[in-house]
């Protein structure tokens, strides 16, 4: 990727909200609705991550069937397995698998590319590491 992105502040609110931080809990809430358009965006690949935190959330709540971060965290290691057979894939797979196909369902690497001027072959070769990087970020938290 041209530019390097982080989402340090995301990953510290998430870290946050899984010890139990209640106050937290409505920050990452607020960020959440702010990366799912990514609206303050400062390049396309932080529009892109921003839209896959927001979107790997999402699905996590999807894959696990709760919407609380502390309690997924506390599911131990034979729910896990039983959600990947239930599932019949992973969980990181899973969270990447779908950030990749909403990216073509909604034709964003041509939207982005074109809004902040990138070359499009090169942003469709970069979007799967950001799917995994954003996964990859999520699942070692949460896990």
């Amino acid at each position: 990727m041209s530019n390097s992105v982080e989402f340090g502040s995301f990953y510290k609110l998430l870290q946050a909200v899984r010890d139990g931080n209640e106050k937290k809990n409505q920050e990452l809430e607020w960020m959440l609705a702010e990366y799912e358009h990514a609206k303050d965006a400062k390049s396309a690949y932080d529009e892109l991550g921003q839209i896959f935190c927001h979107h790997g959330v999402m699905e996590l709540y999807e894959y696990t069937g709760v919407d609380n971060i502390s309690y997924i965290n506390g599911l131990g290691n034979s729910v896990w397995s039983y959600l990947k057979v239930r599932m019949n894939i992973g969980l990181n797979e899973y969270m990447t698998k779908s950030m990749l196909n909403h990216a073509k369902d909604h034709q964003l690497a041509k939207k982005i590319s074109s809004k902040w001027d990138n070359d499009l072959s090169e942003f469709e070769s970069n979007m799967e590491g950001l799917a995994k990087y954003v996964a990859e970020g999520i699942v070692e938290l949460i896990t």
